[in-house]
C-alpha cells in the first residue's frame, strides 16, 4: 500500500460547481492559501459529468459558474453542458498551475482526511487541513444516470435514462416520460425539437409545479423580480395567494391553468417552451409510479396501458433534494449550502468570502442562513424571506463585494435601480416575515392534500 500525507489549509470534498466556486474565491482573495480537492469523477464539474448531452442551464449563464471568470457569452446565454464541463476543466487547470491546489480525481474521502483511489485501493492519501474541511457534497445532486429508478421495472421493458434519447437508433410507437421536474421538461422538449409528434408522447406527472418565467430573470430586471416575489409573500394570507399574484404579474405560470400546482422547485422555462410543453395532451396524474410492466404502468391510483413498442424515459431522480439545513460554519468545517434561493454558485462564493473576513463562526452563521432547495409550494415563503434577510445582512457586512460580484443578481442593475430595490426589500422584509410565519401556521392547520410521493 502506498500512502502519501499532505498538509494543506483547506480540504474540499467534491469538485462540483459549489466546491469550485468556493475554491475560486479563496485562491483569489487569500494569496497564501493552499487547497486539496477530491472528487469521484475524473474531471471537475460534479453532476455535469453525468448529465444528459442536451442539458443546458435553465437560467442565464451570467449568474452561474465562478466569481473570477464569465461563463459562455454572458448575458442571457444558456450554456450547454459540454461548455460548462470545459469551463470547469479550464478553471481546475488554472488552479493547479498556481502551485497552491492539488486535485485528487477518481478518489473517495472515507473520513478523517483519509482518501482512497477508486481505481487502485492500495493508493491512499491522508490530508490534514489546518483551517477547514469544506463539504461540497452536502447538496447531493443526482441525475437519472447516477441512480436506478425508485420503482419496479419488468425485465422485458425498455427503460432508459434521458441520456439515451440522443443516441436512439430507431423510432418508437410511444415515448413515456416519467417525471415532471427540470429533467422531465428537458426530455419532452428534446423529443419535440427532434420531430416526435406530440401524440406519441405520454407524460407521467404525479405533481404539478409552478414554473418561473425565464423572461423575469433577465439581468436588467431580475432584482425587480426578487422584490415582487417578496412582496407577494408580504401581501398574501396563504402561500397560494402569493403564487396567484405572481402569475398575474407574469413572473410565474403553470402547465395546466385548471390545476393548482403543489410544487415549487425553481424550474425555469420561457413562454415558447411552455407552449411546446402544452402540445403534449396525454398527461397521467395518478400518483407515483410503482411498477412498469410489458402491459403498461402501475401507479398508486390506477393503471395505464401502453403499447408493446414503448420507450420509457426515467426522469424521476430528485436532482436537488430538500436537505435539512445545518450551520454553514463550524469549528474546522464548512458545509456548502445555498444561502440565496436557487443560486448555488453565488452562495458558495459568498460563503468563501465571508470565511476570510474577521468574524467568528457565530456571526458568520447569522449573516448567511441556509436556504434549502424548495420542493413544496409552501417552501417559497421561507426561501424568499431568508434569502432577502441574507441579502440585507450581507449588504451591511460586505456592501462593495456584494455589489461587484458578477454572480449576484443585483450586480447587473443600474446603480439607482439597485439602491431602490434594496430599499424596497428592507421595507417589505418585516411584513413578509410575519406573513411567512402565518402561512406556515395555516399550512400546518389545513387538512393535508393528496401529494403523491416520488417523481
Amino acid at each position: 500500500m502506498t500512502t502519501e500525507h499532505i498538509e494543506t489549509d483547506y480540504l474540499i470534498l467534491g469538485a462540483g460547481a459549489m466546491s469550485m466556486g468556493y475554491a475560486d474565491v479563496i485562491l483569489a482573495e487569500d494569496p497564501t492559501a493552499q487547497i486539496v480537492m477530491v472528487d469521484r469523477h475524473a474531471n471537475p464539474g460534479g453532476h455535469w459529468n453525468d448529465a444528459y448531452p442536451y442539458v443546458r442551464l435553465h437560467q442565464p449563464a451570467v449568474y452561474y459558474g465562478l466569481q473570477s471568470t464569465s461563463l459562455g457569452r454572458g448575458g442571457e446565454d444558456l450554456s450547454a453542458g459540454a461548455d460548462i464541463l470545459a469551463y470547469f476543466r479550464t478553471a481546475m487547470d488554472r488552479f493547479v498551475r498556481t502551485g497552491r491546489v492539488r486535485f485528487l480525481p477518481m478518489s473517495d474521502h472515507v473520513g478523517d482526511g483519509r482518501i482512497v483511489s477508486t481505481v487502485d485501493r492500495d493508493r491512499v492519501t491522508t490530508v490534514t487541513a489546518r483551517r477547514r474541511v469544506v463539504d461540497g457534497t452536502y447538496s447531493g445532486v443526482q441525475v437519472p444516470s447516477m441512480c436506478p429508478p425508485r420503482y419496479e421495472v419488468d425485465p422485458d421493458v425498455t427503460l432508459v435514462p434521458p441520456n439515451e434519447l440522443a443516441r436512439l437508433q430507431r423510432p418508437w410507437e410511444q415515448y413515456v416520460v416519467i417525471g415532471a421536474g427540470k429533467t422531465g421538461i428537458d426530455a419532452i422538449l428534446f423529443l419535440l425539437d427532434n420531430g416526435v409528434a406530440p401524440h406519441r408522447i405520454r407524460w407521467v406527472m404525479p405533481n404539478d409545479a409552478w414554473l418561473l418565467d425565464r423572461g423575469a430573470m433577465r439581468p436588467d430586471i431580475v432584482l425587480d423580480t426578487v422584490v415582487s416575489m417578496l412582496r407577494s409573500i408580504a401581501d398574501g394570507r396563504v402561500v397560494q395567494d402569493a403564487f396567484h399574484q405572481l402569475e398575474r404579474e407574469g413572473i410565474i405560470f403553470r402547465f395546466d391553468e385548471s390545476r393548482t400546482p403543489t410544487k415549487w422547485r425553481c424550474a425555469t422555462v420561457d413562454r415558447s417552451e411552455l407552449a411546446q410543453l402544452r402540445l403534449v395532451e396525454d398527461v397521467v396524474r395518478l400518483g407515483r409510479v410503482q411498477r412498469v410492466t410489458s402491459a403498461g404502468i402501475e401507479l398508486v391510483e390506477g393503471e395505464v396501458a401502453c403499447p408493446a413498442d414503448t420507450l420509457y424515459v426515467d426522469c424521476s431522480a430528485n436532482g436537488l433534494a430538500k436537505n435539512e439545513p445545518v450551520p454553514v460554519y463550524a469549528p474546522g468545517r464548512v458545509t456548502l449550502q445555498p444561502i440565496f434561493m436557487c443560486q448555488q454558485t453565488f452562495s458558495s462564493a459568498l460563503i468563501a468570502h465571508l470565511d476570510l473576513m474577521d468574524l467568528d463562526d457565530d456571526r458568520r452563521n447569522r449573516v448567511c442562513r441556509p436556504v434549502p432547495h424548495p420542493e413544496q409550494a409552501i417552501d417559497l415563503a421561507r426561501a424568499l424571506v431568508v434569502t432577502s434577510q441574507n441579502m440585507l445582512d450581507c449588504n451591511r457586512h460586505m456592501p462593495l463585494w456584494l455589489r461587484r460580484s458578477r454572480l449576484f443578481l443585483g450586480n447587473h442593475a443600474a446603480p439607482h435601480r439597485y439602491l431602490a430595490a434594496c430599499a424596497r426589500l428592507a421595507l417589505t422584509q418585516r411584513r413578509a416575515n410575519a406573513s411567512w410565519q402565518a402561512m406556515e401556521r395555516a399550512a400546518a392547520a389545513a387538512p393535508a392534500p393528496r401529494v403523491p410521493v416520488g417523481v
